[in-house]
């Protein structure tokens, strides 16, 4: 089924202008009405209830609270403006607030998984193996790339991965799967642009999670679930643990462990497609198959094909891992004007992808002796070994009637890579390595802020003019160090090839911002909010971002609200030195630095921040009594995109480059002398490469919420419905360097890798919730639909469609006394699977391969269904 998303948003449009049109006469709100009283970091959100809330708020005890009146758009927000006491409902920039419970309630053991099943303007490609990027998944925001949202706990900037390529090329994010949900109170997530508050990274948004900062009582939880297919076993063990600290101060400790099983979803080979050296007519080995791993002419099959396994491939589905993560939160008074606060995580996981299977065939071919280790063929394993830290300390309080607010911050993130099962074929022999140690690369970030603030009370106006004024420090290092040498001599480990020496990284930068914000009431009706950001990078120069955030309230049922701004992502320092060498089944492909000499050859040059202007329209109302609803409009330009360059590659005994094609001898002596002026080898196969700015690109997108709770018979009834529409298009390519200028199959960027930056998630998603709390018992269902993904038929070069899909969560959840209570729930509870490949749309490879591809770049991965259980107590 094809699906219109247009038609729909228009259909939307019209049913929302005459929801408004009705609501526009409701009382208008007093003059005199006041706001909210602000909330002070890390010691003010204590349980808040969600704006998007699937499931009913519980007391402390563990019951369900489903009569407790909670609203849940009186809750105060602290992310996307330093002005005091805006609520979710009277925010002039739109913000979802979701609780620690809702996060508990999707089963996912994860933060990053959770939130896809609960945000609609978040989406999470499915899990795609192999390689580091199917352990280290970083989320989009309004379909961007993942590092254009910035993440904070507390209200402070949480460091990024040291590992480069979170789902799009160059990209380096915060990865949220290492905080544990076990310490987590609730998530703010801001749909807007805020570099002008924050800084670089704020592009499509911000994620500010807050911690727990309990004084007393705990939550323990033990949680176990398998997939429908009987594989994939996720078992979890999470504490929390609120202690009091002095008079009035606290310390909230939390812990999580979590085991993942590897869940392989590859098909079966086709009977004809052979894995073991054929058999010649003498007896001995034929030294290659034919094509697409046929049987060559007057040739036997190896009798080893009858007993091969037909799913060697491991490689699609999700990969194995391991975690242990804890977490502190701790406030301390230290007199009656100033407060002490610490917060901190520490995570070790360890992970395991599948690469491409080395058929006894491809074996024999390298290295006859190395079936003498690996007789039925290997599956190389990329392995990290990775702890991640963070910790920050401030102290925050009143000093000449100003408040202030001085922290510092460390956050650290260590990566130890491995490329396990696998030889190295210039070291084959009777007990040569099978594991290799391929390196280090570590990213650290030390941040330090001073923020003051303080409210004027002008006369003039009807509200105090809030001021507010800062300054940032950071300082970050990016190193990588070399592997093993047994990891890289000669041809190297087959698969990931360890780091060599010379290509080792200690690079470091800092900045400095200065910033300032202005918001008050200009009437008792309208507020606004002007903020502005000066930044001054020591590699790339200076940066200046501003923001204009304003909202109308018509009456108490109908607001209008509106932001413009414009922000930066400054390239990471790992993307500016990232390089490596990959063994690609006998075509080595190399990954260059845009600033080395090699790339320069190549035609790179170096690196610049990405540069956006986002724009926002809304409108929040009231349709009827007890229905509060929203919609957001906005536009997002980026400039200067980043991208894969185009691929240099030549196969020296085929006379090929890198996408097939036969190459003239004009043609081959000219990618010869660039890749010698490159310094690369000018033998056997290879492809090179390196980050590059690519071109500009526009998102157009509409976010809308519709929620409500009411008591239905004994029971309390709480549902909403969100969702998000978007549309994505590149408005600039930047031209080809001069140098790759002539050379076929050359482009700034590819079309696959156009379709990557646009189509990467689906163009709409919905979500649609409803929650039963009845005596001991709480119920919920919640369906998610996915909208209908384009994707690039590389044969024809025109577009195939894979169909919008639904799932289905639902669990229930019986309390009994004393604070203990059991959930059996399922997610994806119809075992709903993406789509194949179309056949037209499948290689000749391919189809010669396996008897059906999976099509599992989309939102929905290949689990299935999944069921669960857990057992919580409160205390």
């Amino acid at each position: 089924m094809r699906v219109y998303p247009g038609r729909r948003i228009n259909g939307l449009l019209l049913a929302i202008a005459a929801a408004v049109a009705g609501s526009i006469g409701g009382q208008a709100i007093a003059a005199d009405e006041q706001s909210p009283a602000p909330a002070q970091g890390p010691t003010s959100a204590q349980s808040a209830t969600s704006a998007q809330n699937p499931v009913v708020a519980q007391n402390q005890a563990g019951q369900p609270a489903g009569q407790d009146g909670t609203d849940a758009l009186d809750t105060v927000v602290v992310t996307g403006s330093r002005s005091k006491g805006r609520t979710v409902a009277n925010s002039a920039s739109p913000v979802d607030v979701i609780s620690g419970q809702e996060l508990q309630q999707t089963g996912e053991t994860n933060l990053v998984d959770a939130l896809n099943h609960l945000i609609p303007s978040v989406n999470l490609p499915a899990s795609n193996n192999p390689d580091l990027g199917s352990m280290i998944r970083g989320a989009q925001l309004r379909n961007l790339d993942p590092s254009y949202t910035l993440v904070l706990i507390n209200g402070k900037r949480r460091h990024i991965t040291a590992y480069v390529g979170a789902g799009f090329p160059g990209s380096v994010a915060a990865d949220l799967s290492l905080i544990p949900i076990s310490a987590i109170d609730h998530i703010e997530i801001l749909r807007d642009g805020a570099s002008a508050v924050y800084g670089s990274d704020a592009i499509a948004g911000v994620v500010n999670i807050i911690l727990k900062s309990g004084r007393s009582g705990g939550d323990d939880a033990a949680q176990w679930g398998k997939t429908y297919a009987g594989d994939g076993a996720d078992g979890l063990l999470q504490a929390t643990q609120g202690l009091p600290l002095g008079e009035n101060g606290f310390i909230d400790l939390s812990g999580q462990a979590n085991k993942q099983d590897q869940v392989t979803r590859n098909f079966r080979l086709n009977p004809g497609y052979l894995t073991y050296p054929a058999i010649s007519s003498g007896g001995g080995f034929v030294g290659k198959l034919g094509p697409n791993n046929s049987l060559p002419a007057g040739d036997s099959p190896n009798p080893a094909e009858a007993t091969r396994d037909d799913k060697p491939w491991q490689n699609t589905g999700q990969p194995a891992s391991s975690s242990t993560a804890a977490a502190i939160n701790a406030g301390l008074p230290l007199n009656e004007a100033a407060d002490l606060y610490a917060f901190g995580t520490f995570t070790h996981r360890v992970a395991f992808s599948p690469e491409n299977f080395r058929t006894p065939d491809q074996i024999y071919n390298n290295d006859p002796s190395a079936l003498n280790l690996f007789p039925a063929g290997f599956t190389p394993y990329e392995n990290i070994n990775e702890k991640d830290f963070q910790f920050n300390v401030g102290v925050r309080g009143e000093l000449l009637a100003w408040n202030y607010d001085l922290s510092t911050g460390l956050g650290r993130d260590d990566q130890d890579v491995y490329t396990r099962n696998t030889v190295n074929y210039s070291l084959t022999y009777p007990g040569s390595p099978t594991n290799f140690y391929d390196g280090a690369q570590i990213y650290q970030d030390w941040t330090s802020n001073l923020d003051i603030s303080r409210a004027f009370d002008t006369g003039l106006l009807p509200r105090p003019l809030q001021v507010a004024l800062g300054a940032e420090v950071r300082r970050e290092n990016d190193t990588v160090t070399a592997g093993e040498p047994l990891s890289y001599y000669g041809s190297g480990a087959s698969s990931l090839i360890g780091n060599l020496p010379q290509n080792d990284v200690d690079a470091e930068r800092t900045s400095q911002s200065l910033y300032a914000e202005l918001s008050t009431n200009l009437t008792a009706h309208w507020f606004v909010d002007l903020a502005g950001r000066g930044e001054h990078y020591s590699d790339f120069g200076s940066t200046a971002t501003g923001k204009f955030a304003t909202r109308y309230d018509i009456s108490d049922r109908v607001g209008l609200r509106a932001t413009v701004s414009n922000g930066f992502h400054a390239p990471a320092l790992a993307t500016e030195s990232y390089t490596y060498k990959l063994d690609m089944n006998g075509t080595t492909s190399y990954t260059l630095v845009p600033s080395s000499a090699s790339a320069r050859a190549l035609g790179a040059t170096p690196l610049q921040p990405e540069t956006s202007v986002n724009y926002t329209l809304g409108v929040t109302f009231e349709p009827v009594q007890g229905v509060a609803a929203a919609i957001d409009a906005y536009r997002i330009d980026i400039a200067h995109r980043l991208g894969n360059s185009a691929t240099v590659g030549y196969n020296s005994s085929t006379g090929e480059d890198s996408a097939g094609t036969v190459l003239t001898s004009a043609q081959i002596a000219q990618i010869l002398a660039v890749l010698q002026a490159a310094g690369l080898p000018t033998t056997g196969a290879l492809n090179a490469g390196y980050f590059t700015q690519v071109g500009d690109t526009r998102t157009d997108g509409i976010d809308f919420t519709l929620e409500s709770g009411t008591h239905l018979g004994p029971g309390q009834l709480n549902w909403n419905f969100a969702a998000n529409y978007n549309h994505n298009e590149m408005t600039r390519i930047n031209p080809i360097p001069a140098a790759l200028q002539g050379l076929p199959d050359i482009g700034t960027i590819s079309k696959s890798a156009q379709y990557t930056l646009l189509y990467e998630a689906p163009p709409d998603k919905e979500i649609l919730n409803l929650s039963y709390a009845l005596w001991q018992w709480s119920f919920y269902v919640r369906e998610n639909r996915y909208g209908q993904l384009t994707r690039l038929n590389s044969l024809t070069g025109g577009n195939y469609y894979e169909d919008a899909i639904f799932t289905t969560d639902a669990g229930v959840t019986y309390f009994f006394s004393h604070g203990l209570s059991l959930t059996v729930a399922a997610a994806n509870a119809f075992n709903k699977y993406p789509s194949t490949v179309p056949y037209s749309a499948q290689s000749a490879s391919t189809k010669a391969q396996y008897i059906n591809a999976w099509d599992n770049s989309g939102p929905v991965g290949l689990l299935g269904g999944t069921y669960y259980a857990r057992v919580e107590f409160k205390y």
